[in-house]
């Protein structure tokens, strides 16, 4: 089904002014090949996750890499917007601090809505609003990796409830006459 709507759409990534934690030997904890609605349930309900935290780092609301983490109001918010989203619970642990906090991992649909490959260099991302389903919240391949795809009404929630570690680059859907050519 066609998205008809007009809301914007942004790429979600983790990258911002706070250091975050460093996970470490995530691939051990986790297979992120079975993170997919079709095979999550393979995967262990909860993971623990080693991470340095470094001198001023921070447990953020939002961890994009090496799997999408968010904390448990970041994941309230989103359910409020999708109910059907499931989510895995995961522990980061700095043993040297003895820090932890809690996280949500969740398992999102993959859209294959990408309007053409972004050339080498490309900054935007170009999705064909046909393709696209109108969920709030979604991967979308881009040759070997994948973006995160979140749509404006979730991102402004998870904004106005002060979420820490949200950064936001603009989408643009392939029949907006504004987006750059």
């Amino acid at each position: 089904m066609a998205y008809k709507g007009s809301m914007k759409y942004f790429v979600l990534t983790s990258k911002g002014k706070y250091p975050f934690p460093q996970i470490i030997n995530w691939s051990q904890a986790i297979d992120v090949r079975k993170l997919t609605r079709n095979e999550y349930r393979e995967l262990p309900a909860f993971f623990l996750l080693n991470a340095k935290l470094g001198m001023d780092g921070v447990f953020p609301d939002v961890i994009e890499k090496p799997v999408l983490l968010f904390s448990r109001t970041a994941m309230e918010v989103t359910a409020l917007y999708d109910s059907d989203i499931p989510f895995l619970f995961a522990a980061l642990f700095d043993t040297e601090k003895g820090e932890c906090a809690s996280y949500y991992c969740p398992v999102l649909e993959e859209e294959d809505c990408l309007a053409r490959q972004p050339s080498p260099g490309q900054r935007e991302m170009i999705l064909n609003r046909e393709k696209m389903s109108g969920i709030p919240l979604f991967r979308v391949r881009t040759g070997v990796e994948s973006a995160t795809v979140i749509r404006m009404d979730l991102a402004e929630s998870l904004l106005e409830r002060g979420a820490v570690g949200l950064e936001l680059k603009e989408v643009y859907l392939a029949d907006d006459m504004d987006h750059p050519a």
